[in-house]
């Protein structure tokens, strides 16, 4: 199912996506960084960044100081000379999420909506809450999780990856995530846009890891992952990764 507001997402999480990025050691590893960077950060989306944070100035939206901060980073990207902190590269594989362990917060964001940095969010009905928890039961690893919180009446609510390189000779998009949850929580998560795979299941009560294989759709450079959350209760998800099965990058 795709939301009609999901548009309007896209503008966030390709600013969302200014903050994060990389770190590796290799010469190996900085070939697959360079690889997948020009997959994720082709120069129309740098174009589309740039004209989405000159807007954001214009409206009073941005601090001078913030605006010239994020040209800076984004010109630096249009030039190829921009290396990133967040965006994983293993050997092998290459893992496509960004922000898997929801360590940076977005806390200017509404609480119906994404609370975390390169993450998209919305909420469909119901009455529901993102947050980012920090008590460490309800923490898989690192500082944060994400915490996705049933308030009232039951509708959906959700997080979702922005659109992210097909890779053509792959033959699955494995992703795996750490989730647990309490109460009559039901968790649906849903490959899209490109991509085909769903796993709709409720959380227990302890942390498990749960894999969910995305198969590609011939013709479609990009997929799309989806979380949503559909029933009352809690759930909690934490250290999400996408490697691709199969295929190479650089093909």
């Amino acid at each position: 199912m795709i939301a009609v507001s999901k548009r309007s997402i896209s503008s966030v999480a390709i600013l969302m996506l200014l903050a994060i990025g990389t770190t590796f050691t290799g010469a190996s590893r900085e070939t697959d960084q360079a690889a997948l960077t020009k997959k994720l950060w082709p120069p129309s989306r740098v174009q589309e960044a740039i004209q989405a944070v000159e807007e954001q100035h214009r409206n009073g939206l941005l601090s001078d100081a913030s605006y010239e901060k994020k040209m800076a980073m984004l010109k630096s990207r249009l030039a190829g000379a921009y290396i990133s902190e967040s965006l994983s590269v293993t050997d092998p594989p290459l893992n496509f999420i960004q922000n898997g362990g929801f360590e940076k917060v977005n806390r200017n964001s509404d609480r119906n909506r994404s609370r975390w940095l390169w993450w998209g969010g919305w909420s469909w009905g119901g009455d529901y809450e993102n947050m980012w928890e920090d008590r460490p039961a309800f923490v898989h690893s690192g500082q944060f999780s994400a915490r996705i919180k049933c308030t009232g009446a039951t509708g959906r609510i959700g997080i979702s990856t922005p659109p992210l390189p097909a890779i053509s000779s792959a033959t699955d998009y494995r992703l795996t995530f750490w989730a647990k949850g309490e109460g009559d929580n039901l968790l649906f998560v849903n490959f899209e846009n490109g991509a085909s795979g769903t796993l709709r299941e409720k959380m227990g009560d302890s942390w498990k890891q749960y894999t969910v294989l995305g198969k590609p759709v011939e013709g479609k450079n990009t997929y799309q992952v989806y979380f949503y959350a559909i029933g009352g209760g809690t759930i909690w998800l934490d250290d999400v990764e996408l490697v691709p099965a199969g295929g190479k990058l650089d093909e």
